[in-house]
């Protein structure tokens, strides 16, 4: 059996002037190895003379002194190995080579998609609106609510997008509606026209001619075929079925719908897998249609397989059958292609193959599944591409939410912006890109994947992107790049024997889909095999070791350190030195002990992700202090256990004002019952109120979100409340034992408030919307919860 997506892999790497794989591993493979010879090396600081006096003084210093200068003199130099620079001379030839294939080419940016028009052509999909009604299955409810909308509408002229991924039966419901008698009794003229990807507005002009004079249409201008359009149409009810369109541009539909302005009546049905071509068209909600029921999908795929059969001649066949129908999930492009490779078919070792075998491993000549749905993949951007490579990570049926998914992007160094400190944005438009190209779908902020979508991921990731799941032993080859391992084990399987590390591995990622298992044993080779990895995730799983071994600070390369949900693990003091970390998370949640951070991590100078940190008693472990020289920090910061925060001077050192790219801060000051470790000396005593700590935490003005939990100070600090704070949306107050409220009303951008337990608060005076009586307080404020305050009067 051929390996996995082999054809998508030979599609993929097709491209006129792309280096291979093989050529780019190559090369960072080699800087990699040149950036560990030269790191870290050392400037030193040498006497030299001053220029002669053939050279023009410089303005600097008198002439005949000698000047005390940082230079790199010739025994600063680093040499390399005459290996590692013959191989650098390779690279750069064959790169250059590339570079003049692409000038001989003349290729632009816009050479891909003329690709893909070029592709696509030659395989030009067709449909009319013709359709056999005994052949559809579960659609009758849809097609009663898209007829009903159609003919509700009271404009002159709406248009209705049906939106769906592809093989969902788009064109099939738009064929439902468009012979239904009370819809065809409604219109004047009826126009079916495929679109498919080119939107070429006088094409589609001259078929509409065409289809309405049930002739063909001379080739005229695009002026001629407007008025001869309106000819056709002035005064009269038209319905216009436009199939299978891409087209995301406002000039060329407006141009397309200019002449349909002359009809008494227009309803037009356009069918979509974008959602930005839906809503660039829509005069009315579009309509999102979703997969095929499970009995339903069974219909069909019993229809299909054994027509004229009667139900005793194929129960033998009925449990598989099942089976793959689940495969299937609803898509019934899936269903009548799996069901008519099927078709009178005996052999029970053939349906098992269908049923175990990889979609993409089928008969080509067969399979219509994978290039409906890579053709959804190959309209992407080469950026958005990657991240849609990266879900393969995940595992089947797997449910995400959108900060777990971007925090994955982000480490994986695929979101693409000029601006370091805005890859969460970036992050947020690739999700919604997505979601509007029905790649994935969204309930309740919670994110999926179709498994026929996952298949394609998982197919053109090639070897980039494996993930391995189920215990099965792992074994990796020389090129793979990045892997995740997903566990759910009941404890039978107790540590990973068969990971040795890879020199060609950037990403590790160790989960626990189900969060519970045995322990599992972390291999020395994951870090003393893999020098070039970037990225470790540990999320969920359990660790047959209290700590992380030392030789994680051989990773001089890593850039991406993430530990969720695992108990009181413990950082060694040889993190402090990945001087390259640009995140660091070690989040739990639940009642779970929070992560042991050493003292040192202010070396760790360009840190961009610090979502929480822990301080406890004890020199050994990390303290605000290590927070001063941290000016990269962006997104959200929690500091808990600052009950912890020996003196008022430590809190001073944090300097959060500073933190000019902090959107997020919330300030919690016991740690739970975690106070102390094994690590370090006896405690310091506490010689700082919480009062004190507070006012010395002040954060820069451009936060957006601020929480404060169980603070036992009576007054709240100087700055809460402060008008320089003009872009807070949202403050949360909790457990505070503040006995007046600070003056939230002048944030003039507060949107979400929400105050609970404040069990001193008496009274609810003016000063809480301003302190100037004649201010108008809480302009923005759109949410205001009050919760559990006993002695509060209003």
């Amino acid at each position: 059996m051929p390996s996995r997506g082999t054809d998508c892999r030979a599609r993929r790497h097709s491209r006129c002037g792309s280096p291979s794989p093989a050529t780019v591993l190559h090369a960072d493979r080699l800087s990699v190895q040149i950036a560990s010879t030269c790191w870290p090396r050392p400037f030193h600081t040498v006497d030299r003379p001053h220029r002669p006096s053939s050279s023009p003084p410089t303005s600097t210093s008198p002439r005949g002194q000698y000047v005390k200068d940082d230079y790199l003199t010739d025994a600063d130099m680093v040499p390399v190995v005459r290996d590692l620079a013959a191989r650098a001379k390779e690279i750069r030839a064959r790169l250059n080579e590339i570079v003049k294939e692409y000038e001989d080419f003349c290729m632009t940016d816009y050479d891909g998609d003329q690709q893909v028009n070029l592709a696509t052509q030659r395989s030009q999909r067709y449909t009319s609106s013709i359709v056999h009604e005994p052949s559809i299955h579960g659609r009758e409810v849809d097609k009663n609510n898209v007829t009903k909308m159609l003919l509700s509408e009271v404009r002159p002229m709406s248009v209705l997008a049906i939106v769906g991924m592809g093989g969902l039966g788009k064109t099939t419901l738009a064929q439902l509606v468009f012979n239904d008698q009370s819809v065809r009794q409604s219109f004047d003229k009826l126009s079916w026209i495929c679109v498919s990807e080119q939107f070429d507005v006088k094409k589609i002009t001259r078929n509409i001619i065409s289809s309405l004079r049930k002739q063909k249409q001379k080739a005229l201008e695009l002026n001629d075929l407007q008025k001869d359009l309106i000819e056709q149409i002035e005064g009269k009810k038209l319905l216009l079925v436009l199939d299978d369109v891409w087209n995301e541009h406002s000039a060329p539909w407006d141009s397309l719908c200019s002449p349909l302005m002359a009809t008494k009546l227009c309803r037009i049905i356009v069918t979509t897998r974008s959602r930005t071509v839906a809503r660039l068209v829509q005069t009315m909600p579009f309509y999102s249609l979703n997969c095929l029921s499970s009995a339903a999908s069974w219909s069909l795929f019993e229809q299909i397989t054994f027509e004229g059969q009667a139900p005793s001649a194929y129960s033998s066949f009925i449990q598989i059958g099942e089976g793959i129908v689940e495969r299937c999930k609803g898509l019934p492009l899936a269903i009548k292609t799996l069901g008519g490779m099927l078709r009178y078919e005996t052999n029970e070792e053939r349906w098992k193959d269908v049923l175990e075998s990889d979609l993409w491993d089928l008969d080509p000549q067969q399979n219509d599944i994978f290039p409906a749905l890579e053709l959804s993949y190959s309209h992407m951007p080469v950026h958005l591409k990657r991240c849609f490579m990266a879900l393969s990570l995940f595992p089947k049926d797997y449910h995400f939410h959108q900060d777990k998914l971007i925090c994955l992007w982000k480490s994986l160094d695929l979101l693409h912006t000029d601006n370091v400190w805005d890859k969460d944005r970036t992050g947020r438009l690739y999700l919604s890109d997505l979601l509007k190209r029905s790649l994935i779908q969204c309930n309740d902020h919670v994110y999926s994947m179709h498994d026929l979508t996952h298949d394609l991921a998982c197919c053109v990731a090639d070897e980039e992107f494996l993930r391995f799941e189920n215990g099965k032993p792992v074994q990796l080859s020389k090129d793979v790049r990045n892997i995740s391992i997903f566990l759910p084990w009941s404890g039978a399987i107790s540590k990973l024997e068969h990971f040795h590390g890879s020199s060609a591995l950037r990403a590790v990622i160790l989960s626990s889909m189900e969060g519970v298992g045995g322990p599992i044993e972390i291999s020395e080779g994951l870090f003393l095999n893999s020098k070039q990895l970037r990225t470790i995730v540990l999320d969920g799983v359990s660790l047959s070791i209290p700590s992380l071994p030392d030789s994680v600070g051989n990773l001089k390369h890593l850039r991406h350190l993430v530990i969720r949900d695992i108990g009181g693990l413990v950082l060694p003091v040889s993190i402090c030195w990945l001087f390259n970390l640009q995140t660091l998370d070690v989040t739990s949640s639940g009642n779970l002990k929070p992560a042991c951070i050493p003292n040192g991590i202010r070396r760790l100078t360009n840190l961009h992700t610090l979502p929480v940190i822990t301080v406890k008693r004890g020199d050994w472990h990390c303290n605000l202090r290590d927070l001063k020289d941290l000016q990269n920090l962006s997104g959200k910061l929690c500091l808990k256990g600052l009950d912890n925060v020996n003196s008022v001077d430590e809190a001073e050192e944090a300097n959060l004002c500073s933190k000019q790219h902090l959107q997020a801060l919330n300030l919690t000051f016991p740690d739970g019952d975690w106070q102390y470790c094994e690590h370090g000396q006896e405690p310091v005593p506490n010689t700082a109120s919480h009062e004190e700590i507070l006012e010395r935490l002040r954060p820069n003005s451009g936060l957006i979100e601020l929480s404060i939990e169980v603070c036992r100070s009576c007054r709240y600090p100087s700055w809460l409340g402060d008008t320089s704070f003009s872009k807070i949306t949202m403050v949360n107050l909790e457990y505070c034992e503040f006995e007046c409220m600070p003056p939230l009303g002048q944030l003039s951008s507060l949107k979400y408030l929400m105050i609970a337990e404040m069990s001193r608060i008496r009274r609810i005076g003016p000063e809480f919307c301003s302190l100037n009586p004649r201010t108008k307080g809480f302009k923005s404020l759109v949410t205001l919860e009050f919760d559990w305050m006993p002695r509060c009067a209003f």
